[in-house]
């Protein structure tokens, strides 16, 4: 089930003095996950039009993937996923499911 090696990056929130931005991210872990693309039809039926691959990752849900969010970025064979949502998958709550986009403008 748990097939694919994926990374996972973080940007630190840095202080410059005026405001607080995202620094440049860095890999905070490793994780075996399943990868399922989010199919055309299903696209359609949501009405998305973007240039943009949307992938959903199944992970086990330990300390470090419980806290996976939006801005946070996947990287799996090459290809950088930025995070756009996670949820609960199971009904005990040891899967995570994590939404994912590639697309051009998501950091390498």
């Amino acid at each position: 089930m748990f097939d694919r090696r994926i990374s996972i990056w973080r940007g630190e929130e840095i202080d410059n003095g005026l405001s607080t931005v995202a620094g440049e991210p860095a890999e905070i872990g490793k994780r075996w996950a399943k990868k399922q693309d989010v199919s055309d039809a299903e696209r359609v039926r949501a009405a998305e039009n973007a240039q943009e691959l949307t992938t959903r990752w199944t992970v086990r849900s330990d300390a470090l993937t419980r806290t996976i969010a939006g801005g946070d970025i996947l990287k799996h064979k090459g290809l950088s996923y930025g995070v756009t949502g996670t949820k609960e998958r199971s009904e005990r709550e040891d899967v995570i499911e994590i939404t994912t986009v590639a697309r051009p403008d998501v950091r390498a």
